[in-house]
């Protein structure tokens, strides 16, 4: 069972059940993996539960609402190769809301983890065996998928994801993250775009910086694709928040709230998002201002995880991977050095 589906994710439930019903211990309990986690283990992470609640209460996340949009707690749950699940069904689990943890590797037997064939981490990089299926589309086709044999589903997913891309509008999923700040994903038709919007595009092919500029108010970067793009972007986004500063400090007094920024990357969830909560930080105070010209910038890991929490808000569809956040935080972080 990887540490994720073991340990992160019942964590991170404990952690929203007591942030969310403060005032019923009864629902505060760290629920394990039995037989996966070990007692000392256990123990351990409970001791990191205060310190992880403190870290979402940082975040300002409007507790009242999602507790309302949840209604119950979570409760994790384990499912293995063998189709059965790791522990009996609990008789009240109609009270709570059932976090499967589903994993495909196998079992191991003895101290080598390589045995069996179980590869840690390998289902975590969708790029690499999803074929470009998507959740949403998973569901609106899961009796088709289901139905088909192993050798047939290739071609039926690629005809799945072309069949969702032409229905796609564009214009459409345009989402507004901050009062200024908007993303999408690529293409984006330009009657989507306004004279007055600065358009920055991330695409997958890789560009030198020199041919990035090609107007005032459009920057195109060339950065790649999946992993190594988010570990490019870290060199490209001191060009990046420059370029969208320039632009917001020559509208500083026609601003109005309204956006001014569209940031687009392949899928508009990932690199865009990770520009824009780069661009956020860069260019505006936490009042929401347009950062004074010249006046000295510095950025904390709670105050970037604040305006992220806010994007995530937003945008709760987005999911920028861990190596896009990393040059985040490395670029504000690292940027006087």
């Amino acid at each position: 069972m990887p540490d994720a589906l073991s340990k992160t994710i019942p964590m991170w439930c404990c952690v929203l059940n007591r942030a969310l019903f403060p005032d019923n211990p009864a629902l505060h309990g760290l629920r394990v993996p039995p037989n996966v986690v070990s007692d000392s283990e256990k123990s351990q992470m409970e001791a990191k539960i205060p310190e992880f609640l403190e870290s979402f209460r940082l975040l300002d996340i409007d507790v009242a609402s999602l507790r309302a949009q949840l209604g119950k707690a979570l409760r994790p749950v384990w499912r293995t190769p063998d189709n059965a699940f790791l522990e009996p069904a609990s008789p009240d689990l109609a009270s709570f809301h059932s976090v499967v943890c589903c994993t495909s590797s196998s079992k191991v037997v003895g101290t080598d983890m390589s045995e069996a064939g179980y590869i840690q981490g390998a289902g975590d990089d969708t790029e690499n065996w999803a074929l470009g299926l998507t959740a949403p589309i998973f569901w609106a086709h899961i009796d088709k998928l289901l139905c088909t044999s192993e050798a047939g589903l290739p071609e039926l997913i690629a005809s799945l994801v072309a069949s969702a891309d032409a229905e796609q509008s564009r214009e459409g999923d345009i989402r507004q993250l901050t009062p200024y700040i908007s993303v999408c994903p690529l293409p984006i038709s330009q009657k989507a775009l306004s004279p007055n919007m600065c358009f920055i595009s991330t695409i997958p092919a890789i560009t030198e910086e020199s041919s990035w500029v090609k107007s005032k108010s459009e920057l195109v970067v060339g950065v790649g694709r999946h992993k190594l793009a988010s570990r490019n972007l870290r060199q490209a986004l001191p060009v990046i928040c420059d370029f969208v500063f320039q632009f917001l400090d020559s509208k500083r007094t026609d601003l109005e709230g309204k956006t001014h920024v569209l940031i687009g990357c392949e899928s508009g969830r990932d690199l865009s998002v990770g520009v824009a909560l780069a661009a956020d930080c860069w260019c505006f105070l936490d009042s929401g201002e347009l950062r004074p010209k010249g006046e000295a910038v510095a950025f904390t890991k709670n105050s970037i995880r604040l305006r992220l929490g806010r994007i995530m808000t937003a945008m709760p569809e987005a999911n920028p991977n861990r190596a896009t956040l990393q040059s985040v935080n490395s670029f504000l972080m690292d940027w006087r050095k």
